[in-house]
């Protein structure tokens, strides 16, 4: 019986670590490879195949699927925090990430708070500021619950301009810095004359000229642009080139339409041109407009947020509203731009502007952008597998998205955090890599952690009853 077992010709199935497998295909054998992982939490498994339950789940998810398809976000404008953000305060500054305190806080957000402090006019010395902030004289706030988008540190003073998105059909606004350039404070936490100076162009010329124009000729919309740019080699996080340029082609006939002075003109056009980035705050900030209206749906388990400040990822549910569920930040890994820096120079993951993953964009719309999977020294093939190894955690598809390399279906949408516990696969966000002493040092993504899923769903079972 032995002899014709193995004289026999044999089709394996490897349940477990793919070496087994491995091994049996090295010696011409055919082995089925299944992606099988055992339950994050085997007290939860029957819950999640309940199938009253997922179906009370499914409709409070189609609803949020409604809401993501049929938001229509704008440009609306530029202005100044402490005028239209909501709650903004004189003292605040607001910093990405999920709520910490200045006890907890990371060397870099701190470093970015001071630099805030002293452009604010908060302080006059670095040890005023860090003495008002100690004391709590100068508050830090969570972007997120005010609105606001903090790409990076995330850094946003009162008097600092943000861009203003609304979404046309509920009339919710989202906010986010503009792309000061590689040497920014919001972004990369740097302060210096330099640094200074490119914030009163923007704050008292550039703002107010694009504001005044969109005010008078019409905003722009936003949504078109992306689903444009996607079509184009952008996956709107790591790479807007195609994005932006559409951006200035349609900002300039309406800035050379206007009553501007010559000066002004040549200082906007400048301001837009120098960064290929541009359009990525607004890709955030429309985001945050269609993101508010589905805070708070009752039994809906998809992700309204996912950020990090640099000690701790935080994300947020529909279900749940308001409450951030919370783990360790993750890691970046990617390419930096010098051989001179290393992971030992990169800080934990920071910042807002995962944002883009949680409206299926960025990691999830890889296959959108496969150049920017060179990162990590990927092809095509490699970004299309990325985002569907992503679908089988999201709920559907943006269908007002086509993607070319995914036959013109949209990329997934929705991440499900019934999903996430069933597969054991976790988001990827793609990003900038910041040092530990400010300004960007490379480029790359990230793979975040499954712990604030499994408190979301206990709590989430707990809630409605299903749990004791």
């Amino acid at each position: 019986m032995s002899k014709s077992l193995f004289d026999s010709d044999i089709a394996a199935v490897n349940l477990g670590l793919q070496a087994f497998g491995d091994a049996v295909t090295k010696q011409g054998r055919a082995c089925t490879k299944l992606a099988w992982k055992p339950p994050v939490d085997p007290e939860l498994v029957p819950l999640l195949e309940d199938p009253e339950i997922n179906a009370k789940i499914d409709e409070a998810n189609r609803k949020v699927m409604d809401i993501f398809l049929s938001g229509e976000s704008h440009w609306v404008g530029m202005k100044r925090a402490i005028d239209v953000v909501p709650g903004m305060k004189p003292n605040y500054i607001i910093h990405s990430g999920p709520p910490i305190t200045w006890e907890k806080m990371g060397s870099l957000q701190r470093i970015g708070s001071v630099g805030g402090a002293l452009h604010e006019g908060l302080a006059k010395t670095e040890e005023e500021a860090l003495a008002k902030l100690e004391s709590g004289e100068i508050e830090v706030q969570s972007a997120y619950d005010f609105d606001c988008i903090g790409a990076g540190a995330g850094i946003i003073t009162p008097s600092m301009i943000v861009n203003i998105c609304e979404d046309v059909k509920t009339g919710k606004r989202g906010y986010c810095a503009p792309f000061e350039g590689r040497d920014g404070l919001s972004l990369w936490a740097l302060y210096n004359e330099k640094v200074e100076k490119n914030l009163q162009v923007i704050e008292n010329v550039f703002a107010p000229a694009v504001d005044s124009v969109l005010e008078k000729q019409g905003p722009i919309n936003v949504t078109s642009i992306i689903a444009r740019a996607l079509q184009m080699n952008d996956e709107i996080h790591t790479r807007q080139t195609a994005a932006s340029l559409i951006l200035i082609s349609e900002l300039m006939p309406k800035l050379m339409a206007s009553d501007l002075d010559r000066e002004t003109l040549a200082t906007c056009v400048n301001m837009l041109v120098a960064s290929e980035r541009w359009f990525h705050p607004l890709g955030m900030a429309s985001a945050m407009s269609v993101l508010k209206s589905i805070q708070g749906i009752d039994h809906s388990t998809i992700v309204t947020m996912c950020c990090s400040n640099g000690v701790q990822n935080g994300v947020k549910f529909a279900d749940t509203g308001d409450e951030w569920f919370l783990a360790d930040a993750p890691h970046y890994y990617g390419q930096y731009f010098s051989s001179e820096w290393s992971d030992e120079d990169a800080c934990l993951h920071m910042g807002d502007s995962t944002v883009c993953e949680v409206v299926g964009l960025g990691a999830f719309a890889a296959a959108a952008g496969p150049v920017v999977l060179r990162l990590r020294d990927g092809d095509y093939r490699a970004a299309i597998n990325q985002t569907l190894e992503m679908k089988q955690i999201s709920f559907g598809t943006n269908s007002n998205y086509p993607v070319p390399l995914l036959d013109y279906q949209g990329p997934p949408l929705g991440i499900d955090a019934r999903k996430v516990l069933e597969t054991g696969i976790t988001p990827i966000c793609h990003g900038g890599i910041i040092s530990k002493y400010g300004g960007q040092i490379g480029a790359g993504a990230g793979r975040f952690p499954i712990e604030p899923y499994l408190k979301m769903m206990r709590k989430f079972y707990k809630k409605h009853g299903y749990l004791k």
